[in-house]
């Protein structure tokens, strides 16, 4: 009940911070995708099922505010969640380079994905002078916060055990 309400709290609070304080921390007219970086840092840490509940909170809050589709965003955050939710038991917990790579995939596909959706709904965005302008610096951007975001959430997610062993 408390890693929920945890998560609700960072949920709404990252809300807050994307769409006040964040557009105007930029760097080449690019800002981070903290949304899609939470989402992957609680699919690593807590599962599939927490990874795509939150993709879904997360992208359907980001939908009815910023998108002119409703969904697209839910439907792509959702995924993302559940695919690296899937890789929970499978990495290390404690290497900062998992973050970084799993974000920086997370990032390109989730444009890649965002481009096919808006391409078959209509939209017209040129995709080279989107993919050099905009997905190169935000994978990056996004990669390089989402290893603080990890720390900082690994501290909070991670109850440490203590194993009595016999070697």
């Amino acid at each position: 009940m408390l890693e929920i309400l945890i998560m609700l709290l960072i949920i709404i609070g990252n809300f807050i911070l994307q769409s006040t304080v964040l557009p105007h921390i930029n760097i080449f007219g690019v800002t981070p995708n903290t949304a899609l970086i939470i989402i992957v840092v609680i699919g690593l840490l807590r599962g599939r099922i927490f990874g795509s509940t939150v993709g879904l909170i997360i992208g359907l809050l980001h939908d009815v505010i910023f998108c002119p589709v409703i969904g697209v965003n839910g439907f792509i955050y959702f995924f993302v969640g559940y695919f690296v939710g899937m890789t929970e038991n499978k990495l290390a917990k404690d290497n900062l380079l998992i973050p970084f790579l799993a974000t920086a995939i997370s990032t390109i596909v989730y444009h890649g994905l965002y481009y096919i959706f808006m391409f078959f709904l209509g939209y017209n965005i040129d995709f080279s002078v989107f993919f050099k302008n905009v997905v190169i610096l935000e994978t990056l951007y996004n990669s390089l916060i989402s290893m603080l975001i990890y720390k900082w959430f690994s501290n909070i997610f991670i109850v440490p055990s203590i194993r009595f062993t016999r070697r």
